[in-house]
């Protein structure tokens, strides 16, 4: 499983024809098309396409991990029109979308019953754990982007629990 980042910068039409090539599941809450987009989305045949949602990618996919079911969501970089030309992903918008987050865990937790809910993110330690205070029902998120050394994860308290946050290094 796996989320965006650099990929972006390839353009979108090669970021769709890699997604599609690739033998795993890419995921993205927070990449939505364009409302304008939308009238005529050139990749509205792209099977992670969700015309109702908006989503241009599946927001989430359910593994099974040593017989517990679990629930990854895709969290791409939210910077990436700013990090990067925008010309190369002109129908996408990005952004942190913890709203958006916490209604996909909502319905997750409760259509899909999962054993454990993962987050894997683009967005940096510092978003992550901020994400992590706002959003209730995460256990852990797996971060990258900033390489973040951490021996262990940290442990963030919210008013739904408690998420761990750890990072790629």
């Amino acid at each position: 499983v796996m989320t965006g980042h650099w990929e972006f910068t390839y353009g979108d039409e090669e970021v769709i024809r890699n997604i599609a090539e690739f033998q795993g599941a890419f995921v993205a809450q927070n990449v939505r098309v364009r409302e304008e987009a939308l009238f005529d989305y050139r990749f509205e045949d792209f099977a992670g396409f969700d015309e109702d949602s908006g989503l241009a990618f599946e927001p989430y996919v359910i593994k099974e991990v040593g017989g517990i079911k679990v629930a990854v969501i895709g969290q791409a970089f939210p910077y990436t029109p700013i990090a990067n030309p925008s010309r190369f992903i002109p129908d996408w918008t990005f952004g942190i979308e913890d709203g958006r987050m916490q209604e996909i865990v909502d319905r997750v937790r409760e259509q899909e019953k999962p054993g454990v809910v993962v987050v894997l993110s683009h967005n940096g330690m510092d978003v992550n754990l901020k994400l992590a205070s706002r959003v209730l029902g995460i256990d852990v998120i797996l971060g990258g982007h900033t390489h973040d050394g951490l021996p262990a994860p940290i442990r963030v308290e919210n008013s739904g629990g408690k998420t761990l946050v750890t990072n790629a290094g």
